[in-house]
């Protein structure tokens, strides 16, 4: 019962953290590039996670990153990849749908469990994979010509994003949460950078309120949400975590509509509904 308790605690509070963080990651790329507003965010969170590591374990979490180094470098590549996928997602479609089409990864996690765990499929499953399927199209219905491609790479991200939950839950076990979610940071920011270097995608000069928003999102979208995130899995089971984490697409909404002006509309929020119903059903049925 009491890791019960926590587990919703902990998933309640990474959902409520997290919903805000498409916000600042928007505002970044409104002076910068993708390349570049992702290795901001994760040099902050590399900076805030290093902090971390000294106060709390000094280095029994950078000896259990280095034990288990070839798994978290693995998570990393895969993070990074849906980091510039989301980032992209965010830049063309914006940070609502981008949130709302985020949460396919909860049904992306249970196909890679059928398929690589062995893991049964319910009708009922089927019934909610249908409903969120139905509720991409509806969302992607507006601007079609725009939507289509940001759809596509949101999709892709949410692919990424359940491959990266998928290892994640089973790394846990061996390495803790704090390791894991900083070990994952340090290596998502070597990807990225190494990858913007070669390429030449690094911009060098920004507005210094850059700054803020990267610290800001990386606090909210790297570091205290996914420290959250990876204890909610810790002690509660993953389906009832993704049920609660449903909350961050309406609290992304807000938010946009706060600090960005941004008013959603009827397919945003109807598509989204049908998503996260989607979503609900087909982990409420995992539990059974």
């Amino acid at each position: 019962m009491r890791d019960k308790r926590r587990g919703i605690l902990f998933a309640v509070s990474a959902s409520l953290i997290f919903g805000i963080s498409p916000v600042f990651i928007r505002l970044i790329l409104d002076s910068v590039n993708i390349e570049t507003a992702n290795i901001l965010l994760s040099s902050f969170a590399n900076i805030m996670f290093v902090l971390l590591f000294v106060f709390s374990g000094g280095l029994l979490h950078f000896k259990a990153i280095f034990a288990n180094l070839r798994k978290v470098a693995l998570i990393g590549f895969v993070t990074s990849m849906a980091a510039l996928f989301y980032a992209y997602g965010i830049l063309v479609s914006g940070p609502t749908t981008a949130i709302f089409l985020l949460q396919l990864s909860t049904i992306f996690t249970i196909l890679l469990g059928v398929a690589v765990l062995k893991e049964k499929f319910t009708r009922r499953e089927g019934i909610g994979m249908l409903i969120a399927v139905v509720g991409v199209f509806v969302l992607a219905y507006g601007d079609l010509a725009v939507q289509i491609v940001g759809t596509l790479v949101l999709v892709g991200a949410a692919l990424l994003n359940a491959l990266a939950s998928l290892l994640s839950k089973v790394y846990v076990r061996k390495i803790s949460p704090v390791a894991l979610a900083g070990g994952n940071s340090f290596f998502v920011f070597i990807f990225i950078f190494a990858y913007s270097l070669l390429l030449g995608k690094l911009n060098t000069v920004f507005p210094s309120t850059v700054y803020v928003y990267a610290v800001l999102g990386a606090v909210t979208g790297v570091v205290v949400s996914f420290i959250l995130l990876y204890k909610a899995f810790e002690v509660y089971d993953v389906s009832k975590v993704a049920t609660i984490m449903t909350a961050q697409p309406f609290l992304t909404a807000i938010w946009s509509f706060a600090i960005l002006a941004l008013v959603p509309t009827i397919n945003q929020l109807a598509g989204g509904a049908m998503i996260v119903l989607g979503v609900v059903v087909l982990s409420l049925s995992k539990e059974k």
